[in-house]
C-alpha cells in the first residue's frame, strides 16, 4: 500500500513538471522577418535583338534587407523554348547568364522566347523572378520578299522588318550567301507556312520549281521539286503553278501540264503522290487552269477542257468530284477562267472571274466550308473600265470587293452594285502584283491588318530593272471610299511576285 502511494506521488510530480516546462516554453521563440525582394525593375516587357548583337539589361532589385552585398544572391537569366520551336534533343530551358547584369552577344536561334531573370537568396533559399519576352531575329527574320526580274534574271529582294523598323536587302541570296544558281524568267514565289520549324519558300522560274530554306534562305541541289515527287519526273520537270493553303498548313498542290499533284503533310504525306485531276469515274484526266482555291472545307479547281468547276478533298481525295448545279448558276460554265482565289469573306467565299467568247466577264462566288460547297453570288461584271486590260486581281477578305489593275491604275469593283471606282493611279508605273494576303499566324494584330489590306507591287519601266520596284499597302474603307496608304517602300527590283515571311 505504501509502495502504491509513493508511485502515485512520483507520477503526479512528473506530470506537474511537464506542464510547468510547457508553460515556461510559451513565448520562448524568437520570430523575425526574413529578407524579401519587394520589386525587380529595369526590365521591360519586350526586347528585340538581331542574332549575334549584344543585349544589355541592368535590373534594379529592391529588397527589405538590402545590404549592397550582391554575393548574397544567385542570379540566373533563362530562356524557355516551346515545343514547336524546339529542335530534337534540345533542352527546353536555356541558361543565358549567371551574372547580375545581363551583357551578352545573343546566340539563341532566331525565334521568340519567354525569358526569366531569377534571383535566389542563398541565406534563406527563397527565390524571386521577373518575366519578359525576347525576340531574336536574323537580318532576314521577317518581312516582304519580292521576286524581281532584273534583265531576265530572277532576283530576290527583301524589306526586312526589324522590330518597328524596315531595311531593304537587295539580292537577298547573295547577301546571305544562299548558294542559289542564276535563274531566269521569274514567275512565282510562295511562302509555304508549316506548323513545324521547316517553313520554305517555293520559287518558280523558267528553270523549274524549287524550294529555299525559309529561315536562313539557303539552297541545295536537292531542293528541286522532283525530289518531293513520288511519281518519277525528269530533270526538266517545270510545273506551271504551285499552291500552298494558308488555311490548312501543309496542304500543297503542284500543277504541271495536264497533271495535278497533291500532298497533305497533316496526313503524313511528305511528298506529292499520283495525279488527282480525274473527275468521278471518268478515265481521262482534265487539263487544269493555273489556279487552286483551298480553304477549310476543301479545294476548287477548274477543268479547262470541259470548262467546269470541280472539287477536291485535300484530306482524303485521290481524285476530284463534279458539283451539282445550284440555283444561281451552272458549274459547267462554258467560259475561260481568268482568276480564282479563296478569301475570308463570308467565312470562305471563293471568287472566280471568267470570260466568255464574246469578251464579257462574270464573277462567281462559291462558299467552301466544312458544311459543303454552296453558291453565294453570281453577276456579269458590267461598268468595269479597262477590265479587258487587267493584269492583276485581288479580293478584299473583309469586304468582298474585287480589285484589278490595268497599267498603273487600280480599280475597286463592287460585285453587289456592279460599280467600279478608280482607287489609285500610279502614273507611269505598272502594277504587276495585287494581293489581299491570308496568313497562318492568326490572332496577331499585324497580320490581321495585312489580311484586311490591299498590297500593291509595281515598277517604273522608265527606270533600270535593278531598282524600279515599289511595294504599297493600303487599308480598304467601306462604301467604296478611297484607299488609305498605310505603308510603302521603294528601291526594289522589277517586281514579279510578292510573299511575306511571317512569324
Amino acid at each position: 500500500m505504501k509502495t502504491k502511494y509513493i508511485w502515485l506521488l512520483l507520477s503526479g510530480c512528473l506530470i506537474s513538471m511537464a506542464f510547468t516546462a510547457c508553460y515556461k516554453d510559451r513565448g520562448n521563440y524568437d520570430y523575425h522577418d526574413i529578407n524579401q525582394v519587394d520589386s525587380i525593375g529595369g526590365i521591360v516587357k519586350n526586347y528585340t535583338v538581331l542574332y549575334g548583337d549584344s543585349i544589355r539589361i541592368t535590373p534594379m532589385v529592391l529588397a527589405t534587407q538590402e545590404s549592397g552585398d550582391t554575393a548574397r544572391y544567385i542570379y540566373r537569366w533563362e530562356a524557355l523554348i516551346d515545343g514547336l520551336s524546339r529542335m530534337p534533343g534540345e533542352s527546353p530551358n536555356v541558361l543565358i547568364s549567371s551574372s547580375r547584369d545581363l551583357a551578352i552577344a545573343v546566340k539563341l536561334r532566331p525565334s521568340s522566347y519567354d525569358c526569366f531573370f531569377r534571383i535566389k537568396d542563398k541565406q534563406t533559399g527563397v527565390e524571386w523572378f521577373k518575366r519578359f519576352k525576347l525576340t531574336v531575329q536574323s537580318a532576314v527574320y521577317q518581312g516582304w520578299v519580292a521576286l524581281c526580274d532584273v534583265n531576265g534574271v530572277a532576283r530576290l529582294d527583301m524589306v526586312a522588318r526589324l522590330g518597328e523598323e524596315d531595311r531593304l536587302i537587295t539580292d537577298l541570296m547573295s547577301f546571305v550567301n544562299g548558294g542559289l544558281p542564276v535563274r531566269h524568267q521569274p514567275k512565282q514565289l510562295v511562302f509555304a507556312y508549316r506548323s513545324t520549324n521547316i517553313n520554305p519558300f517555293y520559287l518558280r522560274t523558267g528553270d523549274g520549281l524549287e524550294r529555299i530554306d525559309g529561315d536562313n534562305f539557303t539552297w541545295k541541289s536537292t531542293y528541286g521539286i522532283r525530289y518531293e515527287m513520288l511519281v518519277p519526273v525528269g530533270t526538266d520537270f517545270a510545273p506551271d503553278y504551285f499552291f500552298n493553303s494558308p488555311a490548312l498548313a501543309g496542304v500543297d498542290y503542284v500543277l504541271a501540264g495536264n497533271r495535278v499533284f497533291h500532298r497533305n503533310a497533316m496526313m503524313g504525306a511528305s511528298a506529292f503522290g499520283s495525279p488527282v485531276n480525274y473527275v468521278d469515274e471518268e478515265k481521262a484526266a482534265f487539263r487544269p487552269a493555273p489556279f487552286v482555291a483551298s480553304g477549310y472545307g476543301g479545294a476548287l479547281l477548274y477543268d479547262q477542257d470541259r470548262q467546269r468547276f470541280v472539287f477536291h478533298d485535300p484530306m482524303f481525295g485521290t481524285k476530284c468530284n463534279s458539283l451539282r448545279d445550284g440555283t444561281l448558276f451552272s458549274y459547267n460554265t462554258g467560259r475561260d477562267m481568268v482568276y480564282m482565289a479563296y478569301t475570308n469573306y463570308n467565312r470562305g467565299d471563293v471568287y472566280a472571274i471568267l470570260k466568255d467568247k464574246a469578251g464579257k466577264y462574270y464573277a462567281y462566288c462559291i462558299n467552301v466550308s466544312y458544311s459543303g460547297v454552296k453558291q453565294s453570288y453570281y453577276t456579269e461584271m458590267i461598268n468595269a473600265p479597262e477590265l479587258d486590260k487587267a493584269t492583276a486581281f485581288a479580293v478584299s477578305n473583309q469586304l468582298g470587293y474585287v480589285f484589278y489593275a490595268a497599267g498603273g491604275r487600280v480599280y475597286e469593283y463592287d460585285v453587289f452594285t456592279n460599280k467600279a471606282v478608280l482607287m489609285a493611279d500610279l502614273g507611269g508605273e505598272r502594277v504587276s502584283v495585287l494581293k489581299c494576303p491570308l496568313f497562318s499566324s492568326y490572332g496577331k494584330d499585324f497580320y490581321t491588318n495585312l489580311t484586311n489590306s490591299l498590297v500593291v507591287g509595281s515598277y517604273d519601266p522608265a527606270r533600270p530593272d535593278a531598282g524600279n520596284g515599289s511595294i504599297r499597302v493600303y487599308s480598304i474603307p467601306a462604301r467604296n471610299e478611297p484607299l488609305q496608304l498605310t505603308w510603302s517602300y521603294g528601291g526594289l527590283g522589277k517586281i514579279v511576285d510578292l510573299a511575306y515571311r511571317e512569324r
